[in-house]
């Protein structure tokens, strides 16, 4: 496994993906929440539960396209680098960058929701708690 980031600090990512995604009334709490460590914990545990995204830029991913290969490629269609911002309750990789080829195996494999942000403010994965079907987020370009 290859950490890019070695610590987990809030990042451009983070406040992108909730200034592009969320309801204007849950952005600061999330990106505040994020930014404590104490606290980050509360963000993470949300994911699974189910996250307030905002509808119109949200569209489920068809399962037989919500595995990592297949997802790799959708999102590298879209835009998406080699490598992307990680926020997972319950992995060691949260809010640090991996190739996405390696995060999409982690959160695929991986029980809780996680997001995976590849461009900020314009592009993210979210995977609910398992079994739910991923969510791809995307707004477009300016």
């Amino acid at each position: 496994m290859v950490f890019l980031q070695e610590s987990p600090v809030p990042t451009d990512h983070e406040e992108a993906f909730a200034k592009a995604f969320l309801p204007s009334e849950k952005r600061a709490r999330f990106t505040q929440l994020l930014a404590q460590p104490k606290r980050r914990k509360e963000v993470l545990g949300q994911l699974s539960r189910g996250l307030p995204y905002l509808p119109e830029f949200a569209s489920e991913v068809p399962g037989p396209k919500d595995f990592p290969e297949e997802l790799e490629k959708l999102l590298a269609a879209r835009g998406a680098g080699p490598t992307c911002h990680v926020i997972a309750d319950g992995l060691k990789a949260d809010g640090r960058e991996l190739p996405l080829r390696e995060a999409l195996r982690l959160v695929c494999l991986h029980g809780p929701g996680a997001i995976l942000s590849c461009i900020p403010g314009r592009l993210a994965y979210y995977k609910p708690q398992s079994p739910g079907l991923g969510i791809l987020l995307e707004r477009p370009r300016p």
